[in-house]
């Protein structure tokens, strides 16, 4: 019996392109610990939107023999919390952060499994508590640790991003929604709202990007408005957000992985940043994370 039985919520969502994601995760949660099990740091894992811990996808099933019809199954594999609380050697501190009650229902049948594992659920705003934690690791020069921001849309606020960046101590990988970012960024700028900007300026802790994405054309609407688009690709975007994190993690930000819906349109960018400045940190965590990004680009190529 899969956990979402046990709780009675069934977390339905992703794709192949989810389990990519995941896997890069899963990858890097083992080398890191491998790396740091004989140092003297305390290892923590943030899960700042950690769900239900488990994702419920259907699947079509294909006859055999081509005999009958095809059906369709539930299949249940292992999220991002759970795939924490699994890596070996285990994390010190494990936090999986949620504010729906039914998902923290699930995460808490979740951790009924794993009795031996430092973790706790902390319910409530991911971003309010990220900060909180972030702000502790002045006072904790032997905390390391790696934190996972895949917001389900535009959630995570700029000063959040800062607050694990000025840690240097923290990994992070960020799940940054492209599609969130299109459905806030049209590109014919009339179709701008306010709250279509505030959310872009949220996320940024900018509004540089208006000047950056778009530009303004000679001509004039019936109205007598100038003629506002966006000309930025996606590739300059992704590269824009890349820069943008740039310059706040002092290690570094690695070219990230995009992944893509059914249809091929860009879904989000999977980027990995290093707050720690330290040499030695900055080649460790970058010989990982190349290697283990570079794999799932290749493994969607083929």
């Amino acid at each position: 019996m899969s956990r979402d039985d046990l709780s009675g919520t069934k977390h339905y969502f992703g794709s192949s392109e989810t389990e990519r994601k995941l896997d890069c995760l899963r990858r890097y949660l083992e080398a890191y610990s491998i790396a740091l099990q004989n140092k003297k740091f305390y290892r923590l894992y943030i899960d700042a939107f950690a769900g239900t811990g488990s994702r419920t996808e259907t699947r079509a099933v294909l006859p055999f023999m081509g005999d009958g019809e095809q059906s369709v199954i539930e299949v249940t594999t292992p999220g991002s919390a759970r795939i924490a609380l699994e890596t070996k050697p285990g994390f010190h501190h494990v936090v999986l952060i949620e504010k729906d009650p039914v998902k923290i229902d699930a995460l808490n049948s979740v951790l009924s499994e794993y009795p031996g594992n430092r973790a706790w659920v902390r319910a409530g705003d991911a971003n309010q508590i990220v900060q909180r934690i972030c702000g502790r690791f002045q006072d904790e020069k032997r905390l390391r640790g790696v934190i996972f921001l895949d917001p389900y849309g535009m959630e995570v606020a700029w000063e959040t991003v800062e607050a694990v960046a000025n840690t240097e101590a923290l990994d992070c990988w960020y799940f940054f929604p492209l599609s969130g970012l299109y459905r806030n960024a049209p590109k014919d700028a009339d179709r701008f709202d306010d709250g279509k900007i505030t959310a872009l300026n949220r996320v940024f802790g900018t509004d540089a990007w208006r000047k950056d994405w778009y530009e303004v054309g000679p001509q004039t609407d019936m109205f007598g408005r100038l003629d506002e688009r966006r000309i930025a690709t996606v590739d300059r975007i992704e590269e824009w957000v890349r820069l943008r994190l740039k310059s706040v993690f002092k290690g570094d930000v690695l070219r990230p992985m995009r992944l893509h819906h059914p249809n091929g349109a860009p879904m989000a960018s999977l980027f990995f940043a290093i707050s720690n400045p330290n040499r030695a940190a900055v080649k460790l965590a970058t010989d990982i994370a190349a290697h283990i990004l570079k794999l799932g680009i290749s493994s969607q190529v083929r």
